[in-house]
């Protein structure tokens, strides 16, 4: 089961590999440009999340993750060769479907290998959702880490050295994971369908709106706005942060029952943002490094992990499609959002837009919190 998480991770790192790069790869296009191609992942998961949902019950949980490998590297192999604006929304992109395919299928998969070494059904399903939050969030605070060092020892080298590691790893793990046995022989569903929102789960899955919405922000307009203040690799290190923060929390919180977590996550998400914008328009570190943790423990270690796994465990007969569902929303507010604070602060400037998103954030979250279910003792 841990080779799945491996591939999780491995494909995550393309993702955020090149974040440190992506004011570089603007090149003064402005914050709504940027956040426009960085938008392209979660655009294009949730236009093709229909296919992608059942398609790890058409070919297998096997072939699908084998597809988001394959896709994930070629992300990184394009940006190594062609970097700029235009390649980085191709690539983010690639990325998108490959981290819809790995996605929707891991979680499963790690789950009924579970099964199959004796594991309960919602126990396995918690694993499974485990292996997936773990293997992404930890990509997501690893991959940004790497390219800051790299960029620290040879600022200079275009592409980075990590690039190429990458690549590596990605070839040394593809053939690991063929050999891993495919757990799914029920009869082959319809090509097309739409992804399932399990009965009970509407707020814990609609939490991920603000919760991947302020990550969103935090990747794109926080740095942007950073540099203009002269702190160019600042957004970089915060990000690092709050996820790597949030990777932490998920083992600390892994035992935490889904609805106790979301009324946890909420608040703190609110906190975490406030100080990271904060920081922002301000342009002070202090408030910028301790309000990014805080966020990232809200956003990876418990909306995500508790919104995930509510949304399997309701729907044990339906994993990937449950998946599916939860990542779209989860994706819209990891696209749209820093999509609409971008332009924003382009019209109206940073500090009014990351200002009016705490705003929403706090809203957001005083009504979640109403619909949650109440914990049982």
């Amino acid at each position: 089961m841990w080779l799945v998480g491996l591939a999780v991770f491995a494909a995550g790192l393309s993702t955020t590999l090149p974040l440190p790069l992506y004011v570089e790869y603007a090149g003064g296009g402005g914050t709504g440009m940027l956040a426009a191609a960085f938008a392209c992942y979660a655009g294009i998961l949730i236009l093709t999340a229909p296919l992608l949902g059942p398609l790890p019950d058409r070919i297998g949980r096997r072939a699908c993750v084998l597809i988001g490998l394959l896709l994930a590297g070629g992300s990184t192999l394009l940006l190594a060769l062609w970097p700029g604006l235009g390649p980085l929304a191709l690539a983010r992109c690639m990325q998108g479907i490959a981290m819809g395919c790995i996605s929707n299928a891991a979680g499963a998969w790690a789950a009924e290998l579970a099964e199959r070494q004796g594991a309960a059904t919602e126990a396995a399903s918690r694993q499974g959702a485990r292996v997936v939050a773990m293997g992404t969030a930890g990509s997501f605070g690893a991959g940004p880490v790497f390219t800051l060092l790299n960029l620290l020892l040879w600022p200079e080298m275009r592409p980075p050295v990590v690039f190429w590691a990458h690549l590596a790893l990605l070839l040394v793990l593809l053939p690991a994971v063929a050999r891993l046995p495919e757990t799914y022989a029920g009869p082959r569903g319809a090509a097309l369908r739409l992804p399932f929102f399990p009965p009970g789960t509407l707020a814990s899955t609609m939490a991920m709106l603000p919760g991947w919405g302020v990550t969103g922000v935090v990747l794109t307009t926080v740095p942007a706005t950073l540099a203009t203040l002269g702190h160019a690799r600042a957004g970089a290190w915060a990000v690092a942060g709050m996820i790597l923060a949030g990777t932490l929390a998920q083992q600390a919180f892994r035992a935490m029952p889904p609805w106790r977590a979301m009324r946890l996550g909420l608040p703190l998400l609110t906190l975490g943002a406030g100080l990271v914008f904060a920081g922002a328009i301000l342009g002070s570190m202090w408030l910028l490094l301790l309000g990014a943790p805080l966020a990232g423990m809200a956003a990876y270690g418990l909306v995500y992990l508790g919104g995930l796994a509510a949304a399997t465990a309701a729907a044990a007969q339906e994993r990937p499609r449950a998946t599916a569902g939860f990542f779209v929303v989860a994706h819209t507010g990891f696209a749209l959002v820093p999509l609409a604070v971008g332009l924003a602060a382009d019209v109206i400037g940073s500090a009014a837009a990351l200002s009016g998103m705490w705003i929403c954030v706090l809203l957001a979250s005083l009504l979640l919190l109403r619909r949650l279910p109440r914990p049982t003792a």
